[in-house]
């Protein structure tokens, strides 16, 4: 059996809700990704790292979710 890739890993731990909030809708729950301290801590590993070269960090960062907000103690500084 072949090891799983990160962005396969941390798919796996994303919740499908079908049909919702609307009939043919498909709603990607993370909180899977962020009630296990070994799948947060694969997340954040990937994440951080893809931003620290400056000209790829975005000049603005939105929140669309309340649970935004859990992504932004990463933000590297400097």
């Amino acid at each position: 059996m072949q090891p799983l890739n990160v962005h396969e890993y941390l798919r796996q731990h994303i919740r499908t809700v079908p049909d919702w909030p609307a009939p043919g809708v498909r709603f990607r729950d993370i909180t899977p990704l962020l009630q296990d301290p070994k799948v947060f801590r694969v997340l954040r590993d990937a994440f951080v790292p893809r931003y620290m070269d400056r000209d790829l960090r975005p000049d603005v960062v939105a929140g669309l979710d309340a649970r935004g907000f859990i992504l932004g103690p990463w933000w590297p500084t400097g």
